[in-house]
């Protein structure tokens, strides 16, 4: 019996989001809508639980190709669409852009179409369409945007060579046929030499659209993209890919240090910081299956997390007033925040980020050649040296004149910083959600 409930996944959000767009000129009516959306799209998911749910049969047609609502991708939405409605939520106190909301909505469709449909190779062009759906949030109408945004897209539309190229090898194979999945890998996570876009997209797009493009929605590209390099084993377990990607990442981190150097205020610390995390995610396209996925979800999971934190970064200061005790720690923790937020992009210990960042290290050292490992040991020492002092430029500014948190926002901000605080206490709560998500006992 076929329900169609994937069709559900797909035009639901495209309707709210074309209702968000229309009301965008009202910020709290579009979080609204994105956090109904978000609720109602959870409750519904959650009752289609493939075999077991109230939709028995989680199957559909989509001009002529099958779309499949299979037990992964039912966990991995059911992280996805809370996670939006937290971010629909802060804007309802934090105004990110007008277009940030309705595009995060409309991209809800196409990440789940393209872990949905068969084969892989018509998923490639959903991924295509998502990007595009995230290119105006990233965009924002701030002109030193611009120029990053246009190579971020060109370069996703570009991935789609060597990703058809993995996807549906001739018969007798590629003459070098590990060529096309390390294009695939470098350029989707954004890896040495096509890095080009992350450094001055993190400096000019806002924190609530890099959060919604390259954390959560950047979890379905990741992920499909470690599932492609599951079909060609024999291209991955090559000695030339495996050293390609593992100086990649050595070398996207050192330019990321390179990022946070020339560009020691704020913004180029968070610039930075992102570019360090996407060079150590490349690591994860070395392992094969679920250890791969097991150290790319953890990792992506937390990249979204820490944007989100940094949203509550540097702002107007008014003149100093007399406080009340809860005024002061809410002045307090608008500066933590942000600060807790990047160093927990960067990996350190008692941050959730530490618990992919050291099996990340773990595997760039599983195979011969000890300089990738130090390189990218180094630089996550160098980056919080860096990232030290420009947490303590922010602070300077966050003293007893800085602008507070709405009682609304510092009621969602500690509870955000105590669900940090708790994973990076426990960091093996993240990788055994991640694990369970994959159907790893």
């Amino acid at each position: 019996m076929e329900t169609g409930f994937p069709i559900v996944m797909l035009v639901v959000p495209i309707a709210a989001a074309a209702v968000a767009l229309v009301l965008r000129r009202w910020q709290r009516v579009t979080a609204v809508i994105g956090i109904v959306t978000a609720v109602l799209l959870t409750l519904l998911l959650w009752l289609a639980a493939p075999e077991v749910g109230l939709f028995a049969d989680n199957t559909a047609n989509l001009y002529g190709r099958e779309i499949v609502l299979t037990p992964f991708v039912h966990s991995l939405f059911l992280f996805i669409y809370p996670a939006f409605g937290i971010l629909a939520a802060m804007s309802w106190f934090r105004s990110p852009d007008r277009i940030v909301i309705p595009a995060g909505l409309a991209v809800l469709a196409p990440i789940a179409a393209a872990l949905m449909v068969t084969p892989m190779a018509t998923g490639v062009v959903w991924l295509v369409v998502a990007a595009t759906m995230l290119t105006p949030a990233l965009y924002g109408g701030r002109h030193n945007a611009a120029s990053p945004v246009w190579r971020y897209f060109l370069l996703v539309t570009l991935s789609v060579i060597p990703l058809l190229l993995t996807a549906s090898p001739p018969t007798g194979g590629w003459p070098i046929p590990w060529l096309g999945p390390l294009l695939a890998t470098l350029i989707i996570l954004g890896g040495f030499p096509f890095h080009i876009w992350v450094g001055d997209l993190g400096r000019h797009s806002k924190p609530a659209a890099l959060a919604l493009a390259l954390g959560l929605a950047q979890m379905v590209p990741v992920i499909f993209l470690l599932l492609l390099l599951d079909t060609v084993p024999a291209a991955r377990t090559t000695v030339a890919f495996q050293t390609a990607v593992r100086w990649s990442a050595a070398l996207t981190a050192v330019l990321a240090l390179f990022q946070m150097s020339r560009s020691p205020d704020w913004t180029g610390a968070v610039a930075g910081a992102l570019l360090l995390d996407m060079g150590f995610l490349l690591t994860a396209a070395l392992l094969p299956g679920a250890d791969g996925l097991i150290i790319a979800v953890p990792a992506l999971i937390n990249r979204y997390m820490s944007l989100l934190l940094l949203t509550f970064g540097p702002g107007p200061s008014s003149a100093a007033v007399e406080v009340s005790p809860a005024q002061r720690y809410i002045r307090r923790l608008r500066w933590f925040l942000p600060a807790y937020g990047l160093l927990s992009l960067i990996g350190l210990p008692l941050t959730p980020g530490f618990a992919a960042r050291w099996a990340q290290i773990v595997a760039a050292g599983q195979t011969p050649g000890v300089w990738p490992p130090v390189l990218l040991m180094i630089s996550i020492l160098a980056a919080t040296w860096i990232a030290a002092r420009a947490i303590s430029r922010i602070k300077e500014g966050y003293k007893e004149g800085s602008d507070p948190l709405s009682d609304g926002e510092a009621i969602l901000a500690t509870i955000m910083i105590g669900v940090f605080i708790l994973l990076g206490l426990l960091p093996h709560l993240l990788t055994t959600y991640a694990a369970q998500m994959l159907g790893i006992s």
